[in-house]
């Protein structure tokens, strides 16, 4: 495990390996596909449970989309770039959870990549996230080849609101965004 910058990363993922990178909210264990299978191992989590993509911007989060409820648009309005994950139709049928994050380290890495990567939070399945660098596990640390230095995060998770199909579900609240808020700006836009 080495330290590097944003843009020394980027060679490190796009050869499949696994980065170390803090957020707004938690410190992710980031990858682009051919990492993902590594990220799994890594955090001991199952093939099956989704993993967010993290994106440079509301236009690149939503041109992945099957198709972009009015509330999607208005939740990326409030709450991008930031701590809100919204879960989406793809095309191809299944659904892709997307976030666009307002951290430093992690938004200059999505710049120097040039696309969407993968992310979790890096901590072992069932253990807390850790908010900065120095609270990661330390079989988690070994076990990435890269870490982007970074400040550190609030330690809360984001939201996620799944607007696939027809829902308007608030899967995780946080201290922003709460149920009956949802419910609101659902109301607004006439979903509810």
């Amino acid at each position: 495990m080495k330290t590097v910058s944003p843009h020394e990363a980027v060679a490190a993922l796009r050869a499949g390996n696994v980065a170390l990178v803090p957020t707004e909210t938690v410190v992710g264990l980031v990858a682009a596909g051919s990492g993902l299978p590594r990220v799994r191992e890594i955090k001991g989590r199952e093939a099956n449970k989704p993993i967010a993509l993290l994106c440079a911007s509301a236009e690149e989060a939503f041109a992945m989309a099957a198709n972009v409820p009015s509330l999607a648009e208005d939740l990326a309005e409030l709450y991008w770039p930031g701590a809100l994950t919204l879960v989406l139709d793809l095309p191809s049928g299944e659904t892709i959870g997307v976030r666009v994050p307002a951290g430093r380290a992690v938004r200059e890495l999505l710049a120097a990549y040039g696309g969407p990567l993968y992310a979790t939070s890096a901590n072992l399945a069932g253990e807390p996230a850790p908010a900065a660098l120095d609270e990661v596990n330390p079989c988690v640390l070994e076990a990435v080849d890269v870490v982007v230095k970074g400040e550190k995060g609030s330690g809360q998770a984001s939201a996620v609101v799944d607007l696939s199909g027809s829902n308007v579900r608030l899967v995780r609240a946080d201290s922003e965004l709460s149920a009956q808020k949802l419910k609101s700006l659902a109301d607004e836009c006439g979903l509810l």
